[in-house]
């Protein structure tokens, strides 16, 4: 069924018209990140949303992704098979392009990196989750290229409410399905659930009653988020994830993430964690952390 650009637009516009932040669940950055936002979607163009310059986070600049990360996918044996049609991009939103790839965009290739190094250091696989969580979703692209790498199940992205409006702008544009935080369950057919902090503990009461495999994702969100918000996340749901994608700079907003994340393996000593080096694009470099 053909969707209605205009429609879900205009509900895109209502919601980010009410939507607030306060200091308990965001820094000063984000706070102003979704002021700037809505301040964007007044004036800006309602087709390439994703060149707006409040999504720049989101959307990430070239400069930002380190080529280790494309010539990597590139060297994969499966690259002609698998890697090269997952980074075939959408021109939904108006991606920016990738200028040694003029078919993905420098988020798609960095996501696709991720998916790659998770599954080649941990020899596992998110698609074989029932759900995935994940949190801080950008604008949905990880969400996306996970769908397309075979996940059937639901994809739960908690997040800021003006962000969320982006996702759900992006994803319904992209014919993605959206279900409440009532309809968590195991699903035969893909869908998403996207909640900011009002809809958490529905997710997480639904979760904890059906003892589905999940796959818990955050690259970099949880790592910039204030203490406030990863309280709110562990240690509730650490019982429940039995496989973890987490990519964090070492420092962040005088927070010690290396001390966090160390305690944080430490809290499930039945799981294998690796924590890995990711290429370098800036000093100290970022790690990831697997399970």
């Amino acid at each position: 069924m053909p969707y209605d650009h205009g429609a879900i637009y205009r509900r895109f516009l209502d919601e980010i018209a009410s939507t607030a932040v306060g200091p308990e669940t965001a820094t000063a950055f984000w706070r102003e990140q979704g002021r700037l936002i809505a301040a964007d979607a007044r004036v800006g163009s309602p087709h390439d949303f994703l060149r707006w310059p409040s999504l720049e986070p989101f959307s990430a600049p070239e400069s930002w992704i380190p080529q280790a990360c494309y010539d990597a996918l590139r060297d994969r044996p499966d690259w002609a098979s698998r890697w090269f049609p997952l980074t075939r991009d959408t021109k939904v939103g108006g991606p920016k392009d990738y200028g040694r790839d003029l078919g993905t965009s420098p988020i798609l290739v960095q996501h696709a990196y991720h998916l790659m190094r998770y599954e080649q250091d941990t020899g596992r696989a998110l698609t074989e989750c029932d759900v995935i969580v994940e949190i801080g979703g950008g604008y949905g692209s990880f969400c996306r290229l996970l769908r397309n790498a075979g996940f059937e199940g639901l994809h739960v992205i908690y997040d800021l409410p003006h962000v969320s409006a982006i996702q759900r702008l992006y994803l319904g544009l992209s014919g993605f399905t959206e279900v409440s935080p009532a309809q968590v369950a195991r699903r035969t057919r893909h869908g998403v659930c996207l909640v900011t902090d009002d809809g958490l503990d529905a997710v997480h009461a639904a979760l904890a009653d059906q003892g589905l495999t999940v796959g818990f994702v955050a690259t970099w969100s949880l790592s910039e988020a204030p203490m406030s918000v990863r309280d709110r996340i562990f240690p509730r749901f650490h019982p429940l994830c039995t496989r973890y994608l987490i990519a964090y700079q070492p420092y962040w907003d005088r927070i010690d993430n290396g001390a966090y994340f160390g305690a944080l393996c430490r809290d499930r000593p039945d799981l294998t964690w690796r924590t890995e080096q990711m290429p370098r694009v800036a000093d100290p470099p970022s790690l990831y952390l697997f399970a």
